[in-house]
Parts: C-alpha cells; structure tokens; sequence
C-alpha cells in the first residue's frame, strides 16, 4: 500500500467522523453528528480545517477518489454537469451511440432506468450539501476554546457557500427537491420535495450569511483562488438573483465583483483564462494527484481530450454543430477554447496540461453578462450600460462591439449570444440559461437528433428511482412515471 498523502489521511478522518459513506443514499438514516466527531474533528482549528478540506476534495477528485472510468461520472462538481447538461442542451454531442445513457440524453429521451449520468448528480450534489451541512453543525455544537471564532467564521461561512452551490445545481436540474439542512438522521429520512421557490430561498439566506463571515482576501488560501471566499459568495448570489429575477440585487452583487480589481480582472490573453494564477478566477477547485486516473490533469481537459490526446482517436464528446455554427467570424473564443480532431471539434478550455490548470468554477466573464442581463430587464432606459458589458467580452475575443443605443430587445438576444458563445461547456449555463428564459423548447426540438420531441417533461431530470424506493414523500417528475 502506497503512503496516503495529507489529501487521502483528511477524507480518512471525515469519513470516520462527520462524513458517511458515499455509497450510503441520502435520505437513508444517516450517522448523526456524534460526540467523536464533535470533540475530535472540531476541537481545534486543524482539524477543523480537515473536514472542510476534505469536502473540496471530494469534489473535484470525486466521492470516492479511486475511479478508473473518470471522475465526470461521478461528481457534479468536476465536469458532470457539463457534460450531463451539455448533451441535454445544443452544445455538446457523442461520437457513439453505444452508451445508452448518453445517446437517451442527447436526444432528450431519457428514461427512468437510462439515467447513470443524472443519478450521479443528485447522489454527489447532495451528498456535497450534506457534508456542509455536517461542517456548519459540528462547528456550532463545538464549545472547544482551541477552535476559534475567525476560524469558526471562515469555516461556516465556505460551509454554507457550498451547501448553496450544491442546492443551486440539485434545483436547476431536478426542480422541486427535499431540503436538508440539518445532519440529524432523524430528521432526514423522509423528507417530502420542497418547492423551488422555498430553495431559493434557503440558497439566498446562506449565501447573505456566508458573505457575512467569509475572508474578503485569499491569504487563508495561500493566494490561490482555491476556496471560497466572500467574492464567490456574493457572485453566486449574483447569479442566483438573476435567475430569481432580483435584478437590482443582481446588478449591485454583480458590480461588487467587478469592483474589486486587486483581485479580480478579465484576462486579455484567451489563452490564460483557464491557468490556476487566472486573475479571472473568482473560484478553482484544486485538483490533486489522488486520483490515478485523473492525476493532476483536470475533469473536463481528461473527459474532452483523453482519447484523443492518447490513442490518436477523436474525443468520446464533442461540440455539436449548433454550437459551433453560432461563433461569429474571427471570434478568437473559437481559435483559443476549441481544439480539432478531424472530423470533428471539441472543448478545450482546459488543455489538460498537469500542474498548469485548476478547475474554474466562477470566473469574472459571467459576472459581467449578469450585470448585463440584469440592467436591460431591470432598467432598459440602461441599455447602454449593458452593451458597454458586453463589449468587454467581444473586444477581448476580436469580435466586432455592438454600436450603442440598440433596441432592449436586440440586446437581450446579444446578451443570449455571448452567454453561449463565452461560457460554452462550462457548468450547464447553456441548459439552464434556455430552461430558465423560455427557450428551450423552440430551440431543442428543431434540432434533428432530439425528434420527434418528447415532451418538455425531460427539460428536467428524473428523480432517481432508488430514492424513491427509500423515501415514500418522494414523488417523479411528472410523465416519468408513465414511459
């Protein structure tokens, strides 16, 4: 047996105090908050700063750490989202049809026995909602001196960040879900699915609460980017006000963001943009060497390129035409972030170069085309003020800047354009951007792969029939039930 490294001896530590099994089903009665893991896991700083660590862990390198088939079927947060979603939306497409799975949700033809991928993000997304959970209840049950209130703050405040991010992605792609906030198994076992607007709600509450208590600078990482910081906080509520049309609030966190230029900057260098010392970056999960078959690499750069870059075959997934024909002339985005492999054109955004890259979750691009979106639906006498946004990002990609003065109209279709051109095969912004503005039926059922057209039903997954099975308030989404 190899020596386990810091990594492997912090999840060993978690999984045998606060943290449980993964292979265990969430609303299963879970180990409640015991007297081992709070007098020993939070009964100072270090080990404190173990369980959280160790939460970041899981989700980049995956819930168990030891896949040979690739961490992006297994975790939301390291490149399944993307994939789940992209192949959902009009971004990406298989070179095969022989996984199921897969060609079911490139078609949009998903069945409640086809769903590996999307069963994947519930488990590991509330499995990542739990484990904050765990953090924020073991902190606040901890009475230990050693452990002490900065480090209390910072702690709860990452904790809860996360708790919202997980809930962020459970609710875009499942609709109405149970909302645990407690690590009291008692609690958990048959929890009912709470609406969308009651997570909101509770993704809004601990986001303002984390911005609260978070660290406004990353000397508590070191200088890298690699945990959560008050930024992150205030740009995921940013996004999430967006979407819950807030959009005052969306452009005033947005501009919060944008403001803190010491930290923060468009990169001009496309090229630079996916780098770990990105000044773009407002948030990266750090991959480690943990995983034997992800090694340093990162999720997606090993998912889009691996074949490729190793047996001289073209990728497993790749851009769909769609996609590809929306880029613009001379539009750098499509010579930096897109790689070729004749006949075909995948992501490469991450060059999965070991040591160079960590994983971006929220980079500055977005806050900008929030910032954008929210003035012209907010303020349209603004609308100037939202092109002027927009052309940060075409200037920078060599495209031609939208002249001022444009019908709201015309720019909020400008606004759609950039989102999918900037954040392509980036965290399923294409997927939930057609869901949440209306689009998605129009725009997916013309596409000669998803015909005939279901129904619109598949716009959101499937709940997972093993939940089901253990949790009798849990209900399908409905017409799942009657294919």
């Amino acid at each position: 047996m190899r020596k386990q490294t810091f990594i492997h001896t912090i999840c060993i530590l978690i999984s045998a105090s606060v943290l449980v099994s993964s292979c265990k089903k969430l609303l299963e009665t879970e180990p409640p908050i015991s007297s081992i893991s709070t007098e020993e896991m939070f009964s100072n700083n270090q080990q404190a700063e173990l369980a959280i660590a160790g939460i970041y862990s899981k989700m980049i390198n995956g819930i168990d750490m030891v896949s040979t088939s690739g961490i992006t079927n297994t975790c939301f947060a390291a490149g399944l989202t993307t994939i789940t979603a992209g192949l959902s939306s009009d971004e990406l497409m298989i070179t095969g049809n022989n996984i199921a799975d897969d060609l079911a949700l490139s078609q949009n033809k998903i069945l409640p026995s086809n769903t590996r991928r999307t069963d994947a993000i519930w488990n590991s997304a509330f499995r990542t909602a739990y484990d904050a959970t765990a953090v924020i209840d073991g902190i606040a049950a901890s009475t230990s001196e050693e452990l002490v209130e900065s480090v209390r703050n910072q702690l709860t405040g990452e904790a809860l960040a996360i708790r919202a991010f997980s809930y962020f992605y459970l609710v875009n792609s499942f609709g109405d879900v149970p909302l645990v906030l407690s690590s009291d198994s008692k609690k958990n076992v048959a929890l009912p699915r709470a609406p969308v607007s009651k997570i909101y709600e509770q993704i809004i509450a601990d986001l303002v609460k984390a911005r609260s208590l978070l660290s406004s600078d990353f000397a508590f990482a070191k200088n890298e980017k690699v945990r959560v910081s008050k930024w992150f906080a205030e740009a995921l509520l940013a996004r999430v006000y967006l979407y819950t049309g807030q959009y005052q609030s969306a452009i005033s966190s947005a501009t919060e963001v944008i403001n803190q230029k010491a930290l923060f900057d468009l990169e001009p260098d496309l090229g630079k943009v996916f780098l770990k010392q990105s000044k773009e970056a407002i948030f990266q999960l750090k991959q480690t060497s943990e995983n034997a078959y992800q090694k340093l690499g990162t999720p997606e750069g090993l998912a889009f390129l691996y074949n490729a870059n190793t047996a001289g075959t073209p990728p497993y997934i790749v851009l769909s035409d769609q996609l590809l024909g929306s880029f613009e002339a001379n539009d750098q985005r499509r010579t930096s972030w897109v790689a070729s492999y004749p006949p075909y054109l995948a992501p490469a955004k991450y060059k999965n170069g070991e040591g160079l890259e960590y994983y971006i979750v929220m980079r500055l691009a977005e806050l900008y085309l929030i910032r954008a979106e929210a003035t012209v639906l907010g303020s349209p006498a603004n609308v100037n003020a939202a092109i002027a946004d927009i052309n940060q990002l075409r200037k920078r990609a060599n495209v031609t800047e939208l002249e001022l003065d444009l019908p709201a109209a015309t720019v909020i279709d400008a606004i759609a354009h950039e989102r999918k051109i900037e954040l392509f095969a980036e965290w399923g912004h294409r997927w939930f951007d057609l869901k949440r503005t209306g689009k998605a039926h129009d725009t997916l059922s013309a596409i000669p792969n998803k015909q005939p057209w279901w129904g619109d039903f598949q716009l959101l997954y499937p709940i997972p029939e093993k939940e089901i099975n253990v949790n009798g308030q849990l209900i399908q989404n409905p017409e799942y039930n009657t294919l």
